[in-house]
Parts: C-alpha cells; structure tokens; sequence
C-alpha cells in the first residue's frame, strides 16, 4: 500500500464517522487554541515590556556611576573605581564595547528669551555621539569641533515658562490639576539658552554660558527627553568655574556654601560628593558605554562589575524581566497543555472504538495481504489527520483569539507609557505557529500508537468471525 493509498483511504474512513471525528477534531481544536493563546500571553507580556525599554533607553547603553559595587547580600566589593581617563580606556578595551564616553552632569537656572527655567545639562564626547544610539528628530547631533551649541530632549521646553504661563499653572495646582498647553520641541531649534552658573565655594560669585541649540533629540518620553547634551569641553569650563577656590577653605563653610548652591539649583553631580582631594574632583561624574547587542550588554556590564564598576543598563532589568516571563509562559503553556491532553485522550477512545467497530474490515484487509505494517500505518496515518485537521483550524482560531485580545487591549492599556503605536499583548511568532501545527500532530500519531498495535494484534480468522 503505497502513502498516497493510505491517505485516501484514512480520509474515507475517518469521513464515514465524520460526527465521531469532527467531535474528536473539535476536541484538538480547543487543546491547540488553548496553548498557543496562552503561550503568545506570555509572549506578549515579553515582547511589550521590551519595547517599554527600549522606548525608555537603548538596551545595548551602560552608564557606569561613581560608587561601590555591592553583592548580592549587599556587602561592598572592594574600593570605589575613580571614572577618570585611565577607566576610559580600561573599559575601552573590554570585548563588545563599541564606543565609550565620559560625561559631566549639571543643572541650574537657565532663560530662553523671555522664557525662565531649569536646564539639567550633560557634557559628552562629540567624536562618539553619534555611536551612543542617539538619534536627531530635527536638527542635527553634536559634531567634532562644536563649542557653545546643545542638542536638547523633547520635554526640555517645558521646563521653560514665561509669565502667563506660571500663572496658569498656578492656578491649575491651585485647583488639584496641571494646566500646560502642548509645546513643539522644534521651537527651541536656533534659539540662545543662557545658563547661569554659581561658584560652589563663593554662592554670590555666578556666571552665565551661552548656548544655541541646533538639535532636538528622537524620543517623546526617553531617559533623555528631560535632558540637553553639551561638548564636554563645554562642561569642564563650567565645572572649573563652579570648583574654584575648593581647596583654599574647609569644614563648615565648604558645606554651607555647597547647600546653599544646591539651593540655587546650580549645583554638579559630582561637586556635592563629599571630597576634598583634587584627583576626586576631576573625576568624571558618569561614563556611557555603548556594545553590539543585548547579548553582549549583559556581558560587558557583568565584566564591568568584575573590574569594580558601579555599572547600570536597561538590559539589567530586562534579564530579570525575561525570567519572571519565563515561568508565566511555562505555567500559562501549562494550563494550555492539559487541555491539549484531554483532546489526546479523546483522539485514543475514537480509535479504540473505531477498531471495535472495523474488527471485520480489518480481518479482511489482513487475508487479502495487508501487511501488519499497513495497518499499523493506516491507524496512525487517522491519528495523525485528526491531529493535524484540529492544529490547523485551532491554529486558525488562535490568530482570530489574538486579534479579538488585541483590540480589546487597545483601549485599555498602554504600559504606562503614552503612544499612539498599536499595543499587541498577544503575539503569536512564526515558531509558535509552526510548533501548535505539528504538536498536534504528534499528540495524534502518539494518541493513535496503542489502537494501532491493538489492530495489528488480532488474529484474521477472529475477526472475520466477529459480527
């Protein structure tokens, strides 16, 4: 008996019991739908709080902090590493780093126009912005050679405000709500911020630094949006400014002077850091790192921790995230299974009795020169279609399941971050699709193994007999 044979003739068979096998089909049906909706769940969940991250911050950017590296049990790892030029090029040297970048971080009082307010500024090297994942939504990046410009994040305009619109959000916190009309980031394009600088040791010596803007940054709500980035070279001048006459006074005064500059909002990350040694204060205060991958982000940090660096990255939650998704996919996959199972069990009782039923056509098959292969074949080849009929149309109602989720999902939740972009909390991936198909294929073919060796077994002369 040749496969093409043994397929038209399982077709008949299994269509002259069509009641029986559709039920039995049906059965399939919802075991296959069950785990596969349940799997792209869990998918989903994944895949979402991923695009979450990266909407966030870049997964293949590390910072690395000033601090101690602390284990598990939250003792401290050695001595603090400084983020000095030698760090930058230690960490440089690291597999899979692809760019690297110290970086100064200050804010203070700042006036656009006749617009007043706060600018958290960040100096980076110009030579590697454009290696940091950071992209320009208008305008342009930092370049080589640039002084006095700034690239700034989408939200930096609105921590700048004239006259009406400090009343008008007076009034709206007076009333329990925040009142701010929508601003176009690209307003601030060619505009001249001046930020005004006060010296930590002496808080009545200020200056001002003129910037233009010539960028505004990709990223409505990223870890950058409240940010503007400056030529390092920028920043060391401001910082030196701002350090001046550090070493010449000590004790109570230097920290009454830094509280009250704090006060003023002018203030360096690393200026309120408890140092009085010169090589402390000509640290960096953060350094970026950039890798090829995710993959290799979690490598690069882990080595970084192993060197003694306080390193951070998005990909650092992201591991934690993805072992948690893991076991709701394996339980929710779980609860899928066992329906699976059930519809197995029903597809062994449809074959079980199908062979009561065909004692005789079997007996006959068997002295006309069926081999016991034949028929061994035959039961399995009526397994195997049921199980493949049921993971096709189940199939086929899981992406309708998935589409209905979806759409739901849409008007409800939005991961906590405001987008116009499609929400998919289930996703059925081409691997899952393929797997549901031929997963109940084989729940068929092994549900059919014992009906076939039962049909295999009996003797001819017997089963002509029977009636």
């Amino acid at each position: 008996m040749n496969k093409l044979d043994l397929l038209k003739l399982a077709r008949q068979n299994l269509w002259r019991r069509k009641v029986r096998t559709i039920l039995t089909v049906l059965g399939v049906l919802i075991g296959t739908t069950s785990i596969v909706v349940m799997l792209s769940l869990g998918i989903g969940l994944m895949e979402n709080e991923r695009k979450n991250m990266e909407r966030w911050g870049s997964l293949t950017q590390i910072r690395v902090n000033q601090g101690m590296v602390y284990d598990e049990e939250g003792q401290p790892i050695g001595d603090a590493k400084e983020l000095n030029d030698e760090a930058v090029e230690e960490i440089k040297q690291i597999s899979g780093v692809i760019a690297v970048s110290p970086a100064y971080e200050l804010g203070g009082e700042a006036r656009m126009g006749r617009k007043q307010g706060h600018l958290q500024l960040i100096g980076i090297d110009t030579e590697v912005m454009n290696k940091l994942e950071f992209e320009a939504a208008q305008g342009r990046l930092l370049q080589e050679g640039d002084s006095n410009v700034i690239v700034v994040g989408q939200q930096v305009i609105n921590q700048f405000w004239d006259e009406r619109e400090r009343r008008q959000m007076e009034r709206g916190m007076m009333h329990g709500r925040m009142m701010r009309e929508e601003k176009d980031p690209g307003e601030m394009l060619d505009q001249r911020i001046i930020m005004t600088i006060r010296n930590n040791n002496n808080y009545e010596k200020k200056k001002m630094f003129n910037f233009t803007v010539v960028g505004v940054l990709e990223g409505e709500y990223s870890d950058h949006s409240w940010q503007a980035y400056a030529p390092i070279t920028d920043l060391k001048k401001m910082r030196k400014f701002m350090l001046q006459g550090a070493q010449s006074n000590r004790g109570d005064s230097r920290i009454y002077a830094r509280e009250y500059a704090m006060k003023m909002g002018a203030v360096s990350i690393s200026s309120t850091r408890s140092s009085n040694s010169r090589t402390n204060e000509e640290n960096y205060d953060f350094i970026l790192v950039r890798t090829e991958n995710v993959a290799q982000t979690n490598s690069v940090s882990q080595t970084l921790r192993d060197l003694g660096y306080n390193s951070w990255s998005m990909a650092d939650n992201l591991e934690g995230f993805e072992k948690t998704a893991k076991v709701v996919q394996a339980i929710l996959g779980g609860i899928g299974a066992i329906t699976l199972l059930v519809a197995a069990i029903g597809i062994t009782n449809t074959m079980i009795m199908s062979i009561y039923e065909r004692t005789k056509e079997i007996g006959i098959m068997k002295v006309i020169g069926a081999t016991f292969t034949d028929i061994y074949s035959l039961f399995i080849t009526e397994a195997g279609m049921i199980g493949f009929f049921g993971g096709l149309l189940g199939l086929g109602l899981s992406y309708g399941a998935s589409a209905v989720i979806n759409h739901i999902a849409q008007g409800y939740l939005n991961f906590g971050m405001p987008t116009e972009e499609a929400i998919s909390i289930s996703i059925i991936p081409l691997w899952l699709a393929l797997f549901a198909v031929v997963f109940a294929i084989l729940i068929g073919v092994v549900a059919g193994l014992y009906p076939a060796y039962r049909a295999v077994r009996l003797s001819p002369i017997k089963a002509i007999r029977n009636e």
